[in-house]
């Protein structure tokens, strides 16, 4: 991320490489030739604005899990946490969360 390189390239080309990464990250069950598993249908979406852009000076503007106001609390890829906007920072985020929660 982001995916700027990848908006002007063509739906096979895009293919093509996720195949080739996916066949490192689970080799006994894909090839990227397509000889194990098979790609019947696909479909390409380009959302260019959907991934999340590291820009300097923006992580103060993260929040915390802890809001000023009492009783309300934060969970999101948004807040403050060591990931970038993604599931893994959605996750660690929830569990930031329900420790503020336990701690007050």
């Amino acid at each position: 991320a982001p995916a700027e390189e990848w908006i002007s390239r063509s739906d096979e080309d895009i293919i093509g490489a996720t195949m080739s990464e996916l066949a490192k990250l689970f080799p006994d069950e894909i090839s990227a030739d397509q000889s194990k598993a098979k790609i019947i249908k696909y479909h390409v979406v380009k959302t260019p604005r959907s991934v999340y852009k590291t820009v300097p000076n923006c992580e103060p503007c993260r929040p915390l899990q802890r809001s000023p106001i009492e009783g309300f609390y934060l969970a999101g890829d948004y807040t403050k946490q060591k990931y970038l906007a993604s599931m893994e920072g959605a996750v660690l985020s929830g569990k930031l969360c329900a420790q503020a929660i336990v701690q007050d």
